[in-house]
């Protein structure tokens, strides 16, 4: 494993030091100054100007905008969002793709997007109006089992738990409603990500489940299985010992999800 910023990290970084240093050093920083802004020791910056550099026009650019913010006296938050930014126009331009040498990878490019940025934000947009049709329904809270209730919604050909957005904390009770502690993100809930990355669906709501529940399934005629193979509206855990029997309502986004659950909820 040997993920991009990690090179950037040990291979980039440490010559933009290099550069910086010595544009430090000819601007009259002692080597002490230069190890603080740096966050290096001074024996580091030694072996830094000790160095000879070799041309290299755009690292020759960057390095210089960098000693300038520090010479000029800018905050770390304004030096690092300037680093942070260059690196991932340098990777998604593919300049790192040519020190990683992994053929056909295409993670930089993908991370960014701005179709995928896109598609994030609708999916987490289209969560919270999941959420506010929750919260606008009463009943809603009787669904809630011990381990309260969440909602993901996938990206279209999801493979990982990353490209799942749920709600952090879950779902809890609150004024007798159903409430979203903090707001939707990708990766918050990898149980929910692996039920919808294994039954290939987009979106679920987990419940309690018992016999009341069961016969509401059946008055709104949802199909239901409790095989992960199947397809169905509801995949029904019965649990076992020490855990509780629950419900995955599933949908073709989190939207319809909700409004299967608050189906469920009014007939309670």
């Amino acid at each position: 494993m040997y993920p991009p910023c990690l090179l950037f990290i040990e291979r980039v970084l440490s010559d933009l030091r290099i550069r910086v240093a010595h544009a430090l050093r000819s601007a009259g920083f002692t080597q002490t100054e230069i190890a603080h802004h740096l966050n290096v020791s001074q024996a580091m910056v030694s072996k830094y100007l000790a160095r000879e550099v070799e041309l290299c026009e755009e690292m020759d650019e960057v390095s210089s905008e960098l000693a300038r913010m520090i010479t000029g006296g800018k905050g770390q938050q304004d030096i690092l969002l300037y680093l942070c930014q260059t690196c991932f126009r340098w990777r998604e331009g593919g300049k790192t793709c040519t020190l990683h040498n992994l053929p056909h990878c295409t993670v930089c490019t993908h991370l960014r997007s701005p179709d995928i940025l896109d598609e994030k934000r609708t999916v987490t947009q289209t969560i919270k109006e999941a959420l506010a049709i929750l919260e606008d329904v009463p009943q809603a809270v009787k669904l809630m089992s011990e381990v309260r209730m969440n909602i993901a919604m996938s990206l279209e050909n999801a493979s990982t738990p990353m490209e799942v957005a749920a709600v952090p904390g879950r779902l809890v009770p609150l004024h007798g409603r159903v409430t979203a502690v903090s707001d939707p993100e990708f990766g918050a809930s990898h149980h929910l990500a692996s039920i919808l990355l294994k039954t290939k669906n987009k979106a679920v709501i987990n419940i309690k489940y018992d016999d009341k529940i069961r016969s509401c399934l059946d008055v709104l005629e949802f199909s239901s299985t409790g095989s992960w193979d199947e397809s169905a509206d509801v995949l029904i855990d019965e649990g076992s010992f020490g855990i509780e029997p629950c419900a995955y309502i599933f949908g073709r986004d989190a939207v319809e999800a909700a409004l299967k659950v608050t189906k469920i909820a009014e007939l309670l």
